[in-house]
């Protein structure tokens, strides 16, 4: 069974790897792409979608995401859940909520830092969240 320690373990793997819009490699990957290949290598998810423009202008990313995994309240995110933030009115950016040196934090492929990236979950990242999605099936421990 795979744990929600599991799904952070292998988003840090990805922690360096370069920004590249629709990537989905050691080579390249976006926000969407790095839960793409998390949930791939671990088994809980088979799905990809890369028919997107780099600036969300619909909520279609929410539709695919309700297709594959749980929502939930963001009040009820857990380290391992996918976090959805928003940009004025459109959904835009995802992370995988993480634990580093005791504190909430993010690892995400961020175009702004050109790579996958790790930080704190603070200032604006809660203030923007929208959503929340679990994977299905994953063990608390």
């Amino acid at each position: 069974m795979t744990t929600r320690a599991d799904i952070v373990t292998e988003a840090k793997t990805w922690i360096g790897t370069p920004w590249r819009h629709t990537g989905r490699n050691r080579q390249g990957v976006d926000c969407a792409g790095l839960v793409v290949v998390v949930a791939k290598a671990l088994g809980v998810a088979d799905y990809d979608h890369t028919e997107y423009s780099r600036k969300a202008i619909d909520h279609s990313i929410i539709e695919h995401f309700e297709k594959n995994m749980r929502r939930k309240s963001v009040l009820e995110c857990k380290v391992g859940d996918v976090m959805l933030f928003r940009d004025t009115k459109f959904p835009f950016h995802v992370g995988m909520l993480g634990e580093r040196y005791g504190a909430m934090s993010l690892v995400h492929a961020y175009a702004e830092r050109r790579k996958v990236v790790e930080e704190q979950y603070l200032g604006e990242w809660p203030m923007r969240a929208l959503a929340c999605f679990e994977f299905y099936g994953l063990e608390d421990a």
